[in-house]
């Protein structure tokens, strides 16, 4: 046994002093995820076992917080409630619109690389600048009551009223966001080899025929990627929230999020009960990545 240790002892040393130069250049990245995100991580999850006020140490009450979230917290649950819609609903508008807008961009058409450059440019632009100027928009003299009013439909205070204050939101959210899936859906469809339509043409295949059997399924890989990252994402969404309708999520919490709910809850200095919500999170993107990778992936 030491003569197995001294000489596994041995290599290592020779392979550190052969690749020294390796091992020092990925050191800082290596010690600055360890420090600032490993550490972080696991001092979060002890925490969330805790009511801490950052004042006095922290109590370990067990699993309080995880039976709070689950069986108490009205306003957790409202906040879930709102996030779930707010992905179902942005995630379905925006890869449809993506889909939509790819499959136009695909074609042969004027000013092609024009157009992809204006569908992408708001999903460059910072959401707190496309939140202000759609918060401008809604507003009660904005542009959007004013060609409802236009065209006879009824106007209304779209962010005050908690009918409507969330699905202003998220059309804004969509507007912003489906650019990404246009770039990723446009680069999918230009990899797909041109002999599966012509195969599908020889076939007496029509166009809704090669969309369903030939695009659909070459793009479902892209497609998988593109629903876990929106999950995740969207399950995150606070910034046009806070900046559209306050960090309570009014009105009357309609609009208030999971991330939200965190941030005010560390706001009030609720750190441990803080840290279980991030990790509820977590749990949820988790499962969400795990349906999505097993039931629409490429894995059977």
């Amino acid at each position: 046994m030491r003569e197995k240790y001294s000489s596994l002892i041995k290599s290592t040393g020779k392979a550190i002093g052969k690749y020294y130069m390796a091992y020092l250049f990925i050191l800082i990245p290596v010690l600055a995820t360890v420090i600032f995100l490993f550490i972080p991580m696991i001092s979060s999850f002890i925490l969330s076992f805790c009511e801490w006020s950052g004042i006095q140490p922290p109590k370990f009450i067990s699993l309080a917080n995880y039976q709070k979230l689950l069986f108490i917290d009205g306003k957790f649950t409202r906040a879930f409630l709102n996030t779930t819609i707010f992905v179902i609903l942005g995630q379905s508008a925006g890869i449809i619109l993506g889909l939509l807008s790819a499959l136009a961009l695909n074609q042969k058409i004027r000013f092609r690389t024009g157009f992809r450059m204006i569908f992408f440019l708001p999903y460059m632009t910072s959401m707190v600048i496309v939140a202000t100027i759609w918060k401008m928009l809604y507003s009660h003299g904005g542009l959007v009551n004013a060609v409802f009013g236009a065209v006879g439909l009824p106007t209304t205070r779209w962010l005050m009223n908690p009918k409507t204050a969330l699905l202003a939101i998220i059309i804004t959210s969509v507007w912003q966001g489906f650019g990404f899936e246009t770039v990723i859906f446009l680069a999918a469809l230009q990899a797909i080899p041109k002999e599966l339509y012509e195969a599908a043409m020889i076939d007496g295949a029509n166009a809704w025929h090669k969309f369903w059997n030939v695009t659909l399924p070459c793009l479902r890989p892209v497609t998988t990627m593109v629903v876990i990252i929106g999950i995740i994402g969207s399950y995150q969404v606070f910034d046009q929230i806070y900046v559209m309708t306050g960090r309570e999520g009014g009105p009357l919490g309609s609009t208030q999020s999971i991330v939200g709910y965190l941030y005010n809850n560390f706001a009030y200095m609720k750190f441990g009960y803080a840290s279980a919500i991030a990790y509820a999170l977590f749990i949820v993107l988790a499962v969400f990545s795990y349906l999505q990778t097993k039931f629409f992936g490429q894995e059977k």
